[in-house]
């Protein structure tokens, strides 16, 4: 590469670009190192599936990148790894991801291969069985033999209901049972086309040569006409749900999850960040409220952690998942968290705990930027939900500046009783069960 910044050169703002075919490019520029994070996510995922086709996004994941026009299947991976990548490949409930980190002076070769496979992916039979056998063990082994994959599995369902999001992104057993190589090449032909495309890129590079690449490779390839996108939204009439679950080897313990919108259907970018800054002061890390209460102090829970998504184009869940002592029962454990929630709900957070919450956060956002991978990461994601990448240089100050009296409305406004949906997870061989 030419006009090679300074390793010293600070981590940049995000910079963004728009090829004629709806193409979106981002690049956030770091040279500490000779080396670039490319990534190509394709706008959709396991929220978008129709009912009896689940785990499409996550089948074409596995196959988009078995066979293109100048590619066989599996030479992909072994000519990056020769070029010093590594290959990699996921999909969330809105994106499916590949990501590569590579040498700074092999990012064209790799830009040429997924714009390859973006216009000629073959999708032919052999691969498909293979890969598709592929999924079917991945289901087996992380979630029909691991409990409380199952009950999590269970617990999506019943929290976002028809939504989308209560899709397993692996896909139903019986859908992928009955998946054929048509519905995945229809899929394909759907989908995976520039216009619905985000590549997101950090690392040892200048927006002009990235910009003299994208063009020399994307540029030709057509837009198509996407279908209509329905946003998943939450419960029209929320209402408290329960569910019990006996499997063997399952933990004794409640997930309890909490209707919330996300990032984008927020009515306010500060209602997000505030949001985001629930699971903080209550459930994560030794200091915050229900973790001093229950599990340090009375030993009511073995454990807990609480998880928020922001990034989902549509309404959100935040979760809340405890493991029970061997004197609580699930129920009772529930029906605790919800108590201390309640009295929560009446009055702000103190100082200390906002203050704490957000050192925790803003804390991962600067260790993330130490990574181009992680940098790439984010833009993806912000990109793949309908918000603007641009937007996360303006991350820190805006949680900086979330109050007590904003955590306090959405914690008030969203952390009501109607709003919950309970699991209450027992062994088969409990002696409760």
């Amino acid at each position: 590469m030419t006009d090679r910044p300074s390793p010293a050169t600070p981590t940049s703002a995000v910079q963004s670009l728009i090829l004629d075919n709806g193409l979106r490019v981002y690049l956030r520029e770091d040279h500490r190192a000779p080396l670039v994070s490319v990534q190509l996510w394709y706008h959709v995922g396991s929220s978008y599936e129709p009912q009896g086709h689940t785990g499409l996004s996550h089948a074409l994941e596995h196959l988009l990148f078995e066979g293109s026009s100048k590619l066989a299947p599996g030479e992909y991976s072994t000519l990056m790894t020769r070029l010093g990548g590594n290959p990699n490949a996921f999909t969330f409930s809105d994106a499916t991801v590949f990501p590569l980190t590579l040498p700074a002076n092999r990012v064209e070769i790799a830009l040429e291969a997924m714009a390859d496979v973006m216009a000629s992916a073959t999708l032919s039979d052999m691969p498909f069985a293979r890969e598709l056998a592929v999924v079917m063990a991945e289901r087996r082994e992380n979630v029909d033999n691991n409990p409380l994959a199952v009950a999590l599995e269970h617990h999506h369902l019943l929290t976002y209901g028809d939504s989308g999001y209560g899709t397993p992104v692996i896909g139903h057993k019986l859908d992928l049972e009955h998946m054929t190589l048509a519905a995945a090449q229809t899929w394909y032909r759907t989908w995976y086309h520039p216009n619905n495309a985000t590549l997101a890129v950090a690392g040892d590079l200048t927006l002009t040569q990235l910009e003299t690449l994208v063009t020399r490779h994307f540029a030709e390839i057509p837009a198509h006409r996407l279908p209509t996108r329905q946003v998943p939204t939450g419960l029209t009439n929320p209402a408290k749900r329960q569910q019990t679950l006996r499997l063997p080897g399952l933990y004794t313990g409640t997930a309890l999850g909490f209707n919330v919108p996300s990032q984008c259907t927020a009515r306010s970018a500060s209602q997000g960040y505030a949001l985001r800054l629930l699971p903080e002061i209550l459930a994560n890390g030794h200091a915050s409220r229900l973790q001093r209460l229950l599990v340090l102090d009375e030993s009511l829970l073995q454990g807990m952690r609480a998880a928020y998504e922001p990034w989902q184009r549509g309404d959100s869940m935040l979760a809340f998942y405890a493991f029970c002592s061997p004197h609580i029962t699930p129920e009772a454990a529930a029906e605790r968290l919800m108590l201390e929630i309640e009295a929560f709900r009446q009055a702000a957070p103190t100082k200390q705990d906002l203050e704490r919450a957000k050192a925790r956060l803003l804390a991962r956002q600067l260790f993330e930027r130490d990574d181009i991978n992680k940098q790439a990461h984010a833009i993806g994601k912000q990109a793949a939900c309908g918000l603007d990448p641009v937007a996360l240089d303006d991350e820190q100050q805006a949680i900086e500046a979330v109050t007590a009296e904003q955590v306090a409305q959405v914690a008030y406004e969203y952390l009501s009783e109607p709003r919950a949906a309970m699991t209450f997870m027992y062994a088969r061989e409990s002696a409760h069960a």
